[in-house]
């Protein structure tokens, strides 16, 4: 699977398929994770590995001599003209489920792959359910705080910015249309109208604020990575995040990257 991706084809529940790429050495590609884990054992099946084939797709990339970055790596290549490897490939989680710490960070261990872990800072501090799209989640589907201080004290994994609670829909019109709490500007029903442009960019520099607050004390680290929920962002959210300390931001936007895919706007293989 992972031959045909860096190629642009196929998707990251499949498996290992080798293909020639004729590649720029300083292009760049990122795998977009979510849930590693059997399909029987997840919350949602569409983006979910198995264990098995995770391991499968990082002993194929390993094998064909691609080389694992960091975030560091990248800001280095884009802002200090330092040259990535050859095949440079970042591996990323995003939402925080148990199933990384379990099954997808003894794969990293053993090859020494470093990657980031976006989480959702009011996920975290759910005391025993989750509010996940409308559906309340046992915690323990989530990482616990001592696993990801393992992580982190590892030196492979390095924590982002899911958002604090700016993964959900919100009222985005007066249909009761819900739409992605980031990019919209929320329906006002008692007012008859929508939130107005400063009460919006309030709302999501107090979110960002908030969760890089909390993951500074949680974690140890202080987020400089904007993972955006729903893959959606604007140039609004963009530079709220900057302001913020988070130059860097992963979209859902396919395909690889070059030297001139901005900082802020990475795309990502899902």
């Amino acid at each position: 699977m992972i031959g045909l991706l860096l190629c642009g084809g196929l998707r990251a529940n499949e498996t290992p398929n080798p293909c020639s790429r004729d590649a720029n050495p300083n292009d760049f590609t990122i795998f977009s994770y979510h849930e590693i884990a059997e399909k029987s054992e997840t919350l949602d099946s569409t983006y979910a590995v198995s264990p098995a084939n995770f391991e499968a797709q990082m002993q194929w990339l390993v094998d064909q001599g691609h080389h694992f970055i960091t975030i560091d790596d990248i800001i280095d290549y884009r802002k200090h003209n330092r040259r990535l490897p050859g095949k440079a490939v970042l591996i990323t989680f995003d939402d925080g489920y148990q199933s990384v710490y379990a099954n997808a960070f003894p794969v990293l261990r053993k090859y020494r792959i470093p990657a980031v872990i976006a989480l959702v800072g009011s996920w975290l501090r759910a005391p025993d359910k989750v509010d996940f799209g409308g559906h309340l989640i046992d915690r323990s589907k989530f990482l616990k705080q001592h696993e990801i201080k393992e992580m982190v004290a590892s030196g492979l994994v390095e924590v982002a910015s899911h958002s604090d609670f700016l993964h959900r829909g919100i009222l985005g019109n007066a249909q009761g249309n819900s739409q992605p709490a980031a990019v919209t500007r929320q329906w006002l029903p008692d007012q008859k109208a929508y939130e107005d442009g400063a009460s919006y960019r309030s709302r999501i520099y107090a979110d960002l604020k908030t969760n890089n607050d909390f993951l500074k004390e949680y974690t140890g680290q202080t987020p400089r990575v904007m993972v955006w929920p729903y893959g959606e962002y604007n140039t609004e959210v963009r530079k709220i995040a900057e302001s913020l300390g988070m130059a860097v931001g992963l979209t859902l936007d396919d395909g690889g990257n070059t030297r001139n895919t901005p900082l802020w706007g990475l795309r990502r293989i899902l």
